[in-house]
Order: C-alpha cells, then sequence, then structure tokens
C-alpha cells in the first residue's frame, strides 16, 4: 500500500510538473515526458522498497564456514631425529633423556609423539623400536589433538619400527638356528672324534698284538735256526 500511494504521489506531482511545458512541447511529447518520469520514478522506489525488504545477510547470525587450523610444524621432529643421528653418543643420549624429561613435565600428545620418535630411532645405543611401536599405536588409538602431517609422520615411523621389529625377529630366529646347528654339529663332531679315538685304541692294540704275535714268532724261528746250526757239530764228533 505504501508503495502504490507513493507512485501515485509521484505521478500527480510529476503531472502538475509537466503543465507549463504542455504549450511548447505539445500533448504527445507531454505525455510520453510523464510517462518515462512516472517509470523511473516507480522503478527507484520499486528498487529501494525491494532493497529494504530484502534481508540484510551482514546481519545473519555466525557463518558456517569451517576454518581449517593451522598445521604443525614438524621441525621439532626433525631436529630431535637428527640430534640422534649416529656419530656422538653424549648427544644422542642427551638428546634421548630431554624428549623423555619434556613428556613427563607435560604429556601432551606432540611430545608423546617426540619421545617415541626418539625412543625407536635407529643408530643410537638406547633404540627400543618395540617399545615405540607400542607407544605410537597406543597414542593414535586414543584421543589426541595431532595435526594431519603429525598422523603421517607417526604412520610411517609406525610401519618402519614394524619392519625393523620383524626384521630383528628374523634375525633372533636365524641365530638361533645358527646355534643349534652349531651345537648339534659340535655334538656330533664330539661323537665322530669319539668313535675315532676307539677306533685308534683299537688299531693300536690290534697291532700291539700282531707285533707280539711276530715277535714270537721271530723268536721260534731264531730258536730253530739256533737247533739247526747245532745238530750238525753233534753229528760229525766220532764216538768215544
Amino acid at each position: 500500500m505504501i508503495i502504490f500511494q507513493r507512485l501515485i504521489d509521484f505521478f500527480s506531482t510529476s503531472r502538475e510538473a509537466s503543465r507549463p511545458s504542455a504549450a511548447l512541447v505539445g500533448p504527445g511529447r507531454c505525455a510520453t515526458a510523464v510517462g518515462i518520469v512516472v517509470l523511473v520514478g516507480g522503478a527507484s522506489l520499486l528498487t529501494s522498497a525491494c532493497a529494504g525488504l530484502s534481508p540484510d545477510h551482514s546481519s545473519a547470525g555466525p557463518s558456517n564456514e569451517v576454518v581449517t587450523p593451522p598445521e604443525p610444524d614438524l621441525s621439532v621432529y626433525l631436529a630431535t631425529l637428527d640430534q640422534l643421528a649416529p656419530g656422538d653418543p653424549a648427544r644422542q643420549s642427551a638428546e634421548l633423556a630431554a624428549a623423555l624429561a619434556a613428556t613427563e613435565a607435560s604429556p601432551t600428545a606432540a611430545n608423546r609423539l617426540r619421545y617415541a620418535l626418539a625412543l625407536g630411532a635407529a643408530g643410537h645405543p638406547g633404540s627400543d623400536p618395540v617399545e615405540a611401536r607400542r607407544q605410537i599405536a597406543e597414542l593414535l588409538a586414543g584421543p589426541h589433538d595431532l595435526g594431519a602431517k603429525e598422523v603421517a609422520l607417526a604412520g610411517a615411523f609406525l610401519r618402519e619400527f614394524d619392519a625393523r621389529v620383524a626384521l630383528y625377529a628374523d634375525m633372533a630366529r636365524q641365530r638361533e638356528e645358527f646355534d643349534q646347528q652349531l651345537k648339534a654339529s659340535s655334538a656330533e663332531d664330539h661323537r665322530r672324534a669319539a668313535a675315532l679315538g676307539a677306533e685308534n685304541q683299537r688299531l693300536k692294540k690290534s697291532l700291539a698284538e700282531a707285533e707280539s704275535k711276530l715277535s714270537a714268532v721271530a723268536e721260534m724261528e731264531r730258536s730253530l735256526i739256533e737247533s739247526s746250526a747245532d745238530s750238525p757239530a753233534a753229528e760229525t764228533q766220532p764216538p768215544e
């Protein structure tokens, strides 16, 4: 109703304003001018009315836009792993102790992950991939506030620790099998050595018996020879 009233008022005003110029421009042109004015004015009023009726999006409630949190900086983890590189056992031990102290003082997910990575890192005396794998698996299975990159880093090292643990288990199995084979071979060698020793003793005994028999035969032959040598002398001796 307000919009129509404004149009009527504007039309009346435009009509009154166009009367003095009717004599100059003629009735046709006057009507055309009035129509144009009315149309322009009506359009302006409609535009203003629509603008007033349209909702103000700027004054609406809070936006549903999802705010992505910034990704964490992985340089802390990389610096820890760099300090645990082979070459200086004192430096490695100090870095591992520092990571453990930070975890005990503030057991956040980031500190726990940092200590687990340091504990399982290869190349330092205190490396324990079995315990490091357990800690990372427990951390990822429970609630945590790690970022996507931190989770990806933890997953990568978890797979690396799994591979190392499997490799160590295979090495231990092969070492045990080698020890068993060595013991079996040693026992077989002892058995063979014992058998060879017994055979050697038997051969020595047989040789001694043969030598004894040979000596007896030689003694018998010597006695026979001596007896044969004495017999002709006794036969040629003249009787008394």
